[in-house]
């Protein structure tokens, strides 16, 4: 694309913010932009960083690209940084209130419904800036909302620091940072910026790329402008659906995992731009293809949402803690896409998912045929249904994927191998999911409830028992070889907990631990001491346990 076929109208919308807000009546976000997504810690932390370097001096804060539709300017490129600097001198003006100090200009200017965000986000967002109505503990619907609460939060307590005279000068850098303003007429102009920019190596997410390459392909393949208007706006509505399923299951899904995914089940492809490019140059029907993609995008989308909506059952959740060693998020997403859902075929494929899944981290093997099972179910070709396709996983969970990992039934006996002929099983990635696992085990016989929260189980780490590095003891060969190591002297801590163990002698952890919930901390409390006998002892309950958890038999 050379720069003659840009049709862009440049013009000096505003120099700086506050010129911005001055000459604006409207200024929106599109249905179809992603909501707000910059963390605390990553960008806030930056844009702050970057305004209190400049002590006064003249600020760049970037190019403003934004679609002129009568008196609205919507914004395709750009919005984050906008949303953020409503949320900062929104900050600026509570804590100015706060100190008795006048902040009626900055409220008059940009703590109005001149700039609004996304629908879902609106009513929180208005009630931080305009009404400095916000708690840590605020209930949020989505994860967008809980990065608004978040980020002014941060810029309140961080601009608190400051003096007033500081506070000012500040919010004079950012009303006067200088920007780089353009807006373009139509739809059309639109998807060719985004377009142009991309070529230029901009940093966008690969679904953006697509999304933008995709859109601007409607307007070339097509012969009528007022259809290809039509089109995008379709597209457009269900391109916001999308971006609110991503969001909904952030944390479980990324981004590039649901892409990746539905190329591959849809289509056999990659989700680049480049397999796109070579798969939409063998359609002859270009733009009814490019419309399929969006809508079969948004279902499979919802099928992920689905999936994490159901992840206080826990076979589902059960996966998410063990790791994605094979695949089989695919898996559950045709299953969920096909509604295939429940019943004891489906209950057994997730427990040996899990199964698998652990086998292959202990072997640390590479091969993966999930992908190919899925995609048979997913078309059916040959009468390929879920019986077959639970033969298939059951088989693979037995004896892998490749005919070599069952020499000597080595696939079908690595858990009991791990735990019998092995006494090193000091590795976090493993022995974690073990002892949550065994955790939950126990609060089954008390009662008490499983842990399903991934968050939590993130937050756990691996403490020894007897400590590693003893103050006032020293340790036999024998002992540091075959025990110390041992999946009996090992025990789940979070990592606050685990600073306060550090290498403290049995009698002082046996203390810390009266203070901790676990269930399974039982059988450590009540030693009075803990030797090779007791690790030991341990070691057989824990491997008993696995054993038995991990049975293919019944499944």
């Amino acid at each position: 694309m050379t720069e003659n076929t840009v049709t862009t109208e440049e013009k000096n919308v505003a120099q700086n913010i506050q010129q911005l807000f001055n000459g604006s009546n409207c200024i929106r976000i599109p249905a179809y932009q992603r909501a707000y997504s910059w963390e605390t810690k990553q960008h806030c932390s930056q844009f702050l960083d970057d305004l209190l370097e400049q002590e006064g001096k003249t600020y760049y804060l970037g190019q403003f690209l934004f679609e002129r539709d009568g008196n609205v300017l919507f914004i395709i490129d750009g919005q984050q940084r906008l949303t953020t600097t409503i949320l900062f001198l929104s900050a600026i003006a509570k804590i100015l209130n706060t100190q008795g100090e006048n902040s009626e200009t900055i409220r008059s200017t940009y703590l109005t419904d001149v700039f609004k965000t996304i629908d879902d986000d609106q009513v929180i967002f208005k009630k931080i800036t305009q009404k400095h109505l916000i708690s840590a503990i605020d209930s949020t619907e989505t994860i967008s909302q809980r990065r608004i609460i978040e980020a002014f939060i941060f810029f309140e307590q961080e601009l608190s620091k400051l003096d007033v005279d500081n506070l000012k000068q500040i919010q004079a850098t950012l009303e006067n940072a200088v920007i780089s303003t353009f807006f373009i007429l139509n739809k059309i102009e639109a998807t060719q910026v985004f377009e142009y920019q991309n070529n230029r190596g901009k940093e966008l997410s690969r679904f953006e790329v697509i999304k933008a390459y995709l859109m601007h392909q409607i307007y070339i393949q097509s012969t009528d402008s007022n259809q290809a208007n039509n089109d995008i706006t379709e597209i457009q509505s269900v391109i916001s659906k999308t971006y609110r399923y991503m969001e909904a299951v952030e944390g479980y899904f990324s981004e590039n995992e649901i892409l990746d995914n539905y190329c591959n089940l849809f289509f056999n492809i990659d989700g680049n731009i480049k397999a796109i490019k070579e798969r939409l140059s063998k359609e002859q029907n270009k733009s009814r293809w490019i419309k399929l993609f969006f809508e079969n995008l948004v279902e499979l989308t919802h099928s992920a949402k689905s999936i994490v909506s159901s992840k206080n059952k826990t076979e589902i959740i059960n996966l998410f803690f063990v790791g994605n060693e094979a695949n089989w998020k695919l898996v559950l997403l045709t299953l969920f896409y096909k509604g295939e859902v429940s019943g004891e075929t489906y209950k057994r494929i997730l427990k040996l998912l899990e199964i698998l899944c652990f086998k292959l981290k202990l072997g640390n093997y590479k091969t993966d045929a999930l992908p190919k099972y899925a995609k048979l179910y997913f078309n059916q070709k040959d009468g390929y249904s879920l019986d077959c396709l639970y033969r298939g996983i059951r088989k693979a969970t037995e004896e892998g994927f490749q005919w070599y990992w069952n020499n000597e039934d080595h696939f079908k006996n690595i858990i009991p191998k791990y735990f019998d002929d092995r006494n090193h099983h000091y590795d976090r990635s493993t022995i974690r999911f073990v002892l949550w696992q065994y955790e939950n085990s126990q609060r089954l016989k008390n009662r008490s409830g499983a842990l399903l929260d991934k968050e939590l189980y993130n937050s756990y780490t691996i403490e020894h028992i007897k400590p590693q590095n003893p103050i006032n003891e020293e340790y036999t060969e024998d002992f540091k070889k075959n025990h110390l190591h041992k999946a009996g002297n090992l025990a789940l801590l979070t990592q606050s907990q685990n600073s306060k163990f550090g290498n403290k002698s049995f009698e002082k952890k046996s203390e810390l631990f009266q203070d901790t919930a676990l269930s399974s901390y039982t059988e450590i409390r009540e030693k009075s001491q803990w030797t090779e006998t007791e690790i030991a002892e341990r070691h057989k309950k824990i491997s008993d346990f696995a054993k038995q958890y991990f049975d293919i038999t019944t499944q």
